[in-house]
């Protein structure tokens, strides 16, 4: 018997009758499953589902059930939160997008049944995606991204500098109001509206990419993802936001930053009818030019 581990944070109206017989679906298929606590709690009075149903509330709650694969419903933030949950597992995830575009949690409401006879079938490719791992000075616990990490200035309008070297070789000084690091996962996030180069999973390869910054010459830069990445920030306030994923921090201008690929990968399930250049052509609208015929 499969048993899955059910992650989501919020649930729309219109997304009811979706997620109602996503719920029904499993009971028919014998698909054993454990609900994050606080998403039980959203949608107890809402959705019927399997009497005395588990629920689990962090990482290592989620271990004792011994669970095959993660499903995310939600959109691709709910997914990046659901990642904290299986860092270092190896467990398989996949996401059902109640949200707009869903770069990562790509399996429509429409597809529900659809999507858990394939899961049941085993028609489906695992696709590993590269993780940061992001070190600093006085921390606490190891923190990980999937889509980026960013450097930004805070409680001041003044820019940052903020120095980087490449192992140990000096890159630049950027005079930005940041800079991003990202995975091709996070090509296609806050990276791409920065102005930087779409990165295909797989490439083996990770992305800096200055926020606004004042130089023309700076451009993105790609490197191999075997490469340490550290910066330090000069601030007028001495003090920097490091965002990562959906999380953020403050740190003060003396906390260098130091970002490398993590020991791990993220394990994403992909049904047979995915293709990333598909994807990438639908939901960023490639082509969408009336002189093409397509369109």
């Amino acid at each position: 018997m499969i048993k899955v581990a059910i992650y989501g944070e919020i649930l729309d109206k219109k997304h009811h009758q979706a997620i109602q017989l996503f719920f029904e679906q499993m009971q028919v298929f014998k698909i054993e499953c454990v609900i994050f606590e606080k998403y039980k709690e959203i949608i107890s009075p809402i959705i019927s589902f399997k009497e005395g149903i588990k629920s689990f509330s962090s990482k290592s709650d989620l271990l004792k059930f011994d669970v095959d694969y993660l499903i995310s419903i939600g959109g691709d933030g709910t997914m990046l939160n659901s990642f904290r949950l299986i860092f270092d597992t190896q467990i398989p995830v996949f996401g059902i997008n109640t949200g707009r575009l869903g770069f990562l949690s790509n399996v429509s409401t429409d597809k529900v049944n659809w999507a858990l006879k394939e899961l049941i079938d085993g028609r489906f490719t695992d696709r590993v995606r590269s993780v940061l791992e992001i070190n600093y000075k006085d921390q606490e616990e190891k923190i990980y991204a999937v889509n980026e990490v960013a450097i930004h200035k805070q409680d001041t309008s003044s820019m940052l500098i903020i120095h980087a070297k490449l192992n140990d070789v000096e890159l630049t000084s950027y005079w930005a109001d940041g800079v991003l690091i990202s995975t091709p996962t996070g090509s296609t996030a806050y990276s791409l509206s920065c102005g930087g180069p779409i990165v295909m999973p797989g490439s083996e390869n990770f992305l800096v990419t200055p926020i606004a910054p004042h130089n023309l010459a700076i451009r993105p830069l790609v490197y191999r993802d075997d490469k340490i990445l550290e910066l330090e920030v000069e601030s007028r306030s001495d003090k920097f936001l490091l965002a990562y994923d959906s999380n953020s921090i403050t740190l003060s201008s003396d906390q260098k930053v130091s970002i490398k690929k993590a020991p791990f990968y993220i394990h994403l399930l992909k049904f047979e009818d995915y293709n990333y250049l598909n994807m990438i052509r639908n939901k960023l609208l490639w082509g969408a030019d009336k002189r093409n015929k397509k369109y």
